[in-house]
């Protein structure tokens, strides 16, 4: 029940992140088009924020949330989302780096390190021209959007949804008590990162304390004997549970 109601928490924070980037204004979405116009830009964008907050978590939240707002159009996050997962490769670099002092070690963790950071890197070099060529990832996301859309909520209904009502009252009261809107935008940009933060944090944390003895476990097996494809199914199933590649790529490096 925990971690149901942090999600409920982080989903709050994203709501709040809509809210502030659309409180921005007209100015600082011109502004943000601008600068991550080319698919480089934002590429490097996604890739420089995840880095700066060790989360790639986060920074997809705020990606989505900037276009939940309609700030940020679908095919400039596509790039954006890319960066952020190539960004993330940094976390496991780093986990290698705990073996410096241990040659041989270090050899085997930083082959493993690199291993991530070469998969994300050759996915974007296929999918970014693809994407640039033909738009297939940003159609194929808007399709499966109205196919949800047709079957989930009306907007009358999400309107008057949990998550909705919980980030109505305190944008109402920002905006009443805070004269100007760059204000009012900043602190729900910060109540929003603030949730997201604090709710991924929470979650990570009592997940990892569930399954982080059996992770090992199970890890050790499947590199032990375990082919390929139950090794893609374990790191898939294990960083769901975990709600962090993070912790799943940290576990992983050391145990090679």
């Amino acid at each position: 029940m925990l971690v149901v109601f942090l999600l409920y928490v982080f989903l709050v924070g994203v709501g709040f992140l809509e809210a502030g980037i659309a409180a921005l204004g007209k100015g600082f979405q011109e502004a943000l088009l601008h600068s991550v116009s080319h698919p480089i830009s934002g590429l490097c964008a996604g890739l420089l924020a995840t880095v700066l907050v060790q989360s790639s978590s986060v920074s997809t939240s705020t990606i989505v949330g900037m276009v939940g707002a309609g700030t940020l159009p679908l095919a400039l996050a596509v790039p954006m989302i890319m960066g952020a997962n190539i960004g993330t490769t940094v976390t496991s670099t780093l986990a290698s780096l705990g073996s410096i002092r241990r040659a041989e070690e270090f050899r085997r963790a930083f082959a493993a390190a690199t291993v991530h950071d070469f998969f994300n890197l050759l996915a974007v070099s296929v999918l970014l021209p693809l994407e640039l060529a033909t738009g297939f990832l940003s159609r194929m996301a808007g399709a499966l959007t109205d196919f949800v859309g047709r079957s989930g909520m009306s907007a009358s209904e999400m309107g008057k949804s949990p998550i909705r009502q919980a980030v109505k009252l305190p944008v109402g009261l920002a905006e009443d008590v805070l004269s100007t809107g760059p204000v009012t935008a900043f602190v729900l940009l910060g109540l929003g990162l603030a949730l997201i933060f604090t709710a991924l944090a929470l979650i990570t944390r009592n997940m990892r304390r569930l399954v982080a003895g059996s992770v090992e476990r199970v890890m050790n097996r499947v590199i032990g004997g375990g082919g390929g494809l139950v090794g893609i199914l374990v790191g898939i199933g294990v960083t769901v549970a975990v709600q962090s590649s993070s912790i799943t790529t940290s576990i992983l490096v050391p145990l090679v």
